[in-house]
């Protein structure tokens, strides 16, 4: 009852954020269908975000929350005064779907609830949830590197204390229930932008939000079908083609990994993302059963946020000026500021989608600006102009459109400006180029559906163009795509270039010659992420792994949006297909009745901006049509099979259904947890020494964690975050305090104010005999223990007195 009352205080709470998101919505998106309904709760919690960041760097706590959430409803009512009158019923339906997704994830969660310390940041992050609601200000003292400032972006943590704060949850249960929440995020802003994205051209809107759903948020890579597929092979071929399945996987010999991971019922979940060497290549529904509070994780419905503001740009004429730099500068750009702190990552998403928006619009972007605007803006007709003419003005509004929606990332930069310019971001060594490239052969693996999906939206779309077209044209282009594709593979080695170049061509033609709508746009911007990986990545730690934390942190980006689009293109092509069958099965003309019951779904009416009419269906349509439902069924293996693995198995029917991530913790470890209560309890933030987290991914640093209390040294992700000197010489030094001179450990204490010494498991396997015999100084006294742990109290005046000695 107690855990059923939580989530109810959070379901109720976010309907309020919703409510109080409604107008924002109205007025960002006026010419979406439903004015934006579904995306009610993203406009609420993404300013809000911002607004307590900043009044943060003041004071944070309950207060803040609440002041930040007031400057929301003061801005939301402005905007309804202003005529951003919502549809109530529409809104109130984006909340239902948000509903859904959050009860979804909440009940998989009540499975596997434990906040752990293996295979992920499990522990890192609710240590960053702990210590932000331990702190004053922020930045908060970084819980594994006590005295500093957090030195890692902490916008998700931030946001997630900030909805503990606001219902009044114990941290235990808000964990999981975090993560739920962008769960419902990402579902119901799936479902708002591939709803209205599909309406707009006069097809269903709850079927374009379904398909837009299942696409982003349960829809899983190739890899799993392949592997599976592998498995009906005999043992000795599956061995020897295996390789580009299977031969990545770690933690697992080739062999073990062919016979295990082809086997459903030895399959793993865990190893899914294991396929190009040395990359990490997640989707949204394996980061969300992973259940970090990783940025790259859960940023990605603010990213569909993004993606809707940018459509809604998409649809303003020219001649609205204001509203438009508004859209992009103040919509897009505070997006990018959330960016900022939260996942720094994805703020060069939000600029790259404002590319696109202003290269593809109706309007030019010179038209942005005032004065020299009329000037700058060179169009021509591709029907009626030169080719040539018309290359060159294209290429001229992509290079115009590049330089302006640099401004966007410029104000994201802005906004996180506490963070990014006078706070404290990890070390790094800039940006590389050209890192070692993919294979084709397992990038297929992983995204072949989508690619396949792509091609086959291009093709069906290109119909008319193609047939019309000279016979000549046709062969020439044929071949000098061949051409290129045959150099790309064979003398410069870019087989992914290869592969996608073609696709995000051709998109970008049909695109801006008005044959397929927005979601193509979707398409080409989640391509071409995946195509980035391989031209560009960032130099950060772990450094021997290139491209390692590049890939983790931008393919599940791609992945989102190139599924937002094939949503659309799915949905689009679906209807067709249905409505020419049954066109031939009646014989009769279906078209008035599917268009009004189109209008009647949330289609768009009397909407200005480039909304490409459809083509009457034909039987390409069903071609089309079976290859979209080939592609369903190819992209849920990985969503049946987890669940039925996690939720359906064996195991978890044996365990208590809970929300409660230390419930695990308090079984195993139930003598340590009741240490880590206590010191838990403890005012302010008392520093605290344990053993360094030299084993992570392993129960090390529980004191810091699951208090988020600063610790001299924690787990060495701070080599990533400081430098690998940084790290190695706190951990030598807390090692002085349990195996070293007394006059070494008396210094750390006192350099760091240490106030509480912990003994426990971990310090006594790693000390051994060498531990020292704490009892014996007088500086020290026993302020906890227990039979698995012992917690000493600094007498620093003591400690002064004796001089070390």
């Amino acid at each position: 009852m107690l855990e059923l009352a939580i989530v109810l205080k959070w379901l109720v709470a976010f309907a309020a954020l919703t409510a109080v998101g409604a107008p924002l919505a109205a007025a960002a998106f006026p010419r979406l269908p439903r004015r934006g309904a579904a995306l009610a709760l993203p406009a609420a919690v993404v300013p809000l975000a911002l607004f307590v960041f900043w009044l943060g760097q003041v004071t944070f706590g309950l207060h803040t929350v609440v002041v930040g959430l007031g400057l929301v409803v003061a801005a939301s009512a402005l905007a309804y005064r202003r005529g951003a009158e919502p549809e109530w019923r529409a809104v109130a339906g984006g909340y239902a779907v948000f509903a859904v997704g959050f009860l979804f994830l909440v009940s998989f969660r009540m499975y596997n609830a434990g906040i752990t310390p293996a295979g992920g940041e499990q522990f890192l992050h609710f240590g960053l949830v702990k210590a932000l609601l331990r702190a004053e200000t922020l930045p908060p003292e970084d819980f594994w590197f006590a005295g500093e400032p957090l030195r890692y972006y902490y916008g998700t943590q931030m946001q997630v204390a900030s909805y503990t704060l606001l219902t009044d949850t114990a941290p235990r249960y808000g964990f999981n229930l975090g993560i739920a929440a962008f769960y419902g995020f990402l579902v119901v802003s799936a479902y708002g932008l591939v709803g209205a994205a599909t309406a707009l051209r006069g097809r269903s809107y709850r079927l374009g939000g379904a398909l837009g759903v299942f696409f982003v948020a349960l829809a899983g890579a190739l890899t799993t079908a392949v592997r599976l597929g592998f498995g009906l092979l005999p043992r000795e071929t599956a061995l020897e083609y295996g390789r580009p399945a299977f031969d990545a996987v770690r933690h697992m010999p080739y062999e073990e990994a062919v016979v295990r991971l082809s086997n459903p019922f030895e399959w793993g979940w865990f190893y899914t993302r294991y396929v190009v060497p040395n990359t990490l290549q997640e989707f949204p529904l394996y980061s969300f059963v992973k259940s970090d509070l990783h940025g790259h994780a859960l940023a990605n419905g603010y990213i569909l946020f993004a993606a809707a503001l940018a459509l809604s740009y998409y649809l303003t004429p020219a001649e609205e000026r204001g509203r438009r730099l508004a859209v992009v500068y103040g919509g897009m750009g505070l997006v990018a500021g959330v960016f900022g702190f939260m996942n720094t990552w994805s703020l060069p998403t939000v600029v790259g989608l404002a590319w696109l928006a202003l290269a593809a619009a109706d309007a030019h972007p010179a038209t942005l600006l005032p004065g020299v605007g009329d000037r700058l803006a060179v169009d021509a007709d591709p029907e009626s102009g030169g080719r040539l003419e018309w290359l060159g003005a294209e290429l001229w509004r992509i290079v115009l459109a590049g330089v302006l929606a640099a401004g966007v990332g410029l104000v994201g930069v802005a906004l996180a400006s506490p963070f990014l310019i006078f706070g404290n971001v990890p070390t790094n060594e800039g940006v590389g180029f050209l890192p070692p490239r993919t294979d084709i052969w397992p990038f297929l693996v992983i995204y072949g559906n989508v690619l396949a999906l792509f091609a086959g939206y291009l093709l069906y779309s290109g119909r008319e163009a193609i047939r019309d077209a000279s016979p000549v044209a046709v062969v020439a282009v044929s071949l000098s795509g061949l051409a290129a594709v045959a150099a790309l593979l064979w003398l410069v080695d870019f087989a992914v270039l290869a592969v996608t170049g073609p696709l995000l061509l051709g998109a970008w033609w049909l695109l801006r010659t008005d044959r397929i709508g927005f979601e193509g746009l979707l398409l080409v911007a989640g391509v071409g992420l995946i195509l980035s990986m391989e031209i560009v990545y960032a130099k950060v730690w772990p450094p021997t792994q290139i491209r390692w934390n590049t890939t983790l942190k931008v393919a599940v980006q791609g992945w989102t949006l190139a599924a937002a689009g094939m949503g659309g293109a799915s949905a689009l092509v679906l209807t067709d297909a249905r409505q020419y069958l049954a066109e031939r099965l009646s014989s009769e003309s279906t078209e008035t009745s599917t268009n009004t019951a189109a209008r009647a779904d949330g289609g768009a009416e009397d909407v200005t901006g480039r909304i490409p009419s459809m083509p009457t269906p034909t039987r390409s349509a069903v071609v089309a049509g079976t290859l979209v439902v080939a592609v369903i069924l190819l992209s849920s293996p990985f969503a049946v099979l987890t669940f039925a693995g996690e939720v359906g198995s064996d195991a978890a029917a044996d365990r208590e259904a809970t929300l409660d991530g230390l419930a695990t913790h308090e079984h195993w470890h139930a003598e340590e947890m009741e240490a880590i209560h206590w010191l838990d309890d403890r005012q302010g933030t008392p520093t605290i020494v344990e053993a360094p987290g030299r084993a992570t991914y392993r129960w090390s640093s529980p004191a810091s964690t699951l208090t988020g209390l600063p610790a001299v040294i924690g787990w060495d992700h701070q080599q990533g975050y400081r430098g690998v000197e940084a790290f190695e010489r706190r951990a030598e030094e807390v090692d002085a305090v349990y195996a070293g001179p007394w006059s070494d450990a008396a210094a750390t204490l006192r350099t760091y104010e240490v106030q509480y010494v912990y003994v426990g498991p971990n310090e006594r396997e790693q000390y051994g005999e060498n531990l020292r015999a704490f009892d014996e100084r007088p500086e020290l006294s026993v302020a906890f223990e227990n039979e698995a742990v012992t917690i000493y109290e600094v007498d620093h005046s003591a400690l002064s007195a004796s001089g070390g000695g």
